[in-house]
């Protein structure tokens, strides 16, 4: 469904420029127009009081009617996903902004795909501050495929300086696959298998001092995998009877962060780093099937190389460890996806470890003001580089790393919503990402 919301963020957007100048009903209330501050009547007989009361009413509703804007868009869909084919259908598009601030968005949709059959989509994504925003997903296929998210985020929690964050998902998604264990496993051993999942945390995180933020947070899920539905492709059971998590698990862990972070933005960050040294563990005893520890860094810097920022240089390092018995797969370090190697599916490889270079040149080509929001349309050249290993000794070995190259496009609206398709190159052929954020 991420590719049919690229449709709607982009066309959406793009439609209200003629919604905005087909229904310019209302003059512009500015000293340019002084007649809107005169009485229609005769000047020289008129109540004082009452034409104030009505000057005033008026008035109000002027401002209000040109602030408010909603606008609504029917569009057919299309979309194509390498793993389940085409999906065909039809949306509603319902923008509503408030001086270029857009305040929701809501999209029901119909749609039908020969695997997963008839998917009714209600998405909802909500901006009421500048310092909240939630979504709100309802997804359900006739062939019984579904996802319910509510996703939460504060940036002034309690206080000024701490942000919360939440996410509670309950979904049965028919895509995943898995080809063995390690950087060396081979494309003919791809399995597709059908994940039940559930999963809920929350974060809270606060500036320690200036640029400086901890983060503590609880998560809980459970997951459990089944037969596959597409054509062609053995399910995991078939090849993989014997691998960790084939039976399913749960697990209820801790995390812990210490950050840096200089951004100008979380969002859509131009300039500034971001650094942070993360810790998370999960005991057997407490509420979880297996033990884990899971440990690493990660940093981003943001290079602007001239005073409009048009041009954006992004690097993002990771290195991450995973140390555990009995640990499902799907539990591991893993590359392959949107935001690691995007040129192989999600899950292409895992194992114990894993690191990470990404590099990015993000370009704005145009920017536009279409009904009040601003509008950047940014092009993207890539590389990513990755691999994954048993153990800490061969994480740094060059014999498996993996190269990816590709281009990419993005439609973004400044401090709240990025809508983005990259199409990566790596030696096992193409993919195609989409989704509501940068991939780093």
């Amino acid at each position: 469904m991420k590719y049919i919301l690229i449709f709607l963020f982009a066309f959406s957007v793009l439609y209200a420029q003629n919604q905005s100048e087909e229904n310019k009903l209302l003059p512009e209330f500015t000293s340019q127009n002084p007649e809107l501050l005169v009485p229609k009547e005769n000047p020289f007989e008129f109540d004082i009081e009452q034409d104030s009361e009505n000057f005033i009413e008026e008035s109000d509703t002027l401002l209000q009617a040109a602030e408010d804007e909603s606008f609504a868009v029917p569009l057919p869909i299309f979309s194509s996903n390498p793993n389940l084919g085409n999906t065909y259908g039809f949306l509603l598009a319902v923008i509503s902004e408030t001086n270029g601030h857009i305040d929701s968005i809501v999209a029901p949709l119909l749609v039908y795909n020969e695997f997963t059959g008839v998917f009714l989509d209600v998405n909802y994504f909500a901006f009421p501050t500048e310092n909240i925003q939630y979504v709100l997903l309802f997804s359900h296929s006739t062939e019984n495929f579904w996802t319910y998210l509510f996703e939460y985020q504060h940036n002034e929690f309690y206080c000024h300086d701490m942000q919360l964050k939440g996410q509670t998902i309950f979904e049965r998604s028919p895509t995943e696959r898995f080809h063995g264990i390690g950087a060396d496993s081979e494309e003919d051993d791809e399995t597709s298998f059908t994940l039940i999942k559930f999963e809920a945390f929350a974060d809270l995180r606060k500036e320690l001092w200036e640029n400086i933020f901890g983060s503590i947070g609880l998560s809980f899920r459970a997951l459990k995998p089944g037969d596959g539905v597409v054509d062609d492709v053995p399910s995991l059971e078939d090849l993989f009877p014997d691998e960790e998590g084939v039976d399913g698990s749960y697990t209820t862990s801790l995390k812990w962060s210490l950050s840096y972070d200089s951004r100008d933005n979380q969002i859509t960050p131009t300039m500034g780093s971001y650094g942070r040294v993360f810790f998370e563990v999960g005991q057997e005893p407490i509420l979880s099937s297996f033990s884990f520890r899971r440990y690493g860094m990660e940093g981003r810097t943001y290079l602007a190389f001239d005073d409009e920022r048009k041009y954006l240089t992004v690097v993002r390092g990771l290195v991450q460890f995973v140390d555990g018995e009995d640990l499902p797969f799907y539990e591991q370090s893993s590359l392959g996806g949107s935001d690691t190697l995007r040129g192989y599916g999600d899950g292409r490889f895992y194992d114990n470890h894993l690191i990470l270079l990404n590099i990015e040149e993000r370009i704005r080509m145009y920017r536009w003001l279409i009904s009040g929001i601003s509008l950047d349309i940014e092009t993207a050249i890539f590389t990513d580089i990755g691999q994954v290993a048993n153990s800490i000794s061969e994480i740094v070995s060059p014999n498996d790393i993996r190269f990816v190259f590709g281009v990419g496009v993005r439609f973004v609206v400044r401090s709240q919503i990025v809508a983005a398709v990259d199409i990566g190159y790596g030696d096992e052929g193409s993919a195609i990402f989409a989704g509501l954020d940068y991939p780093f």
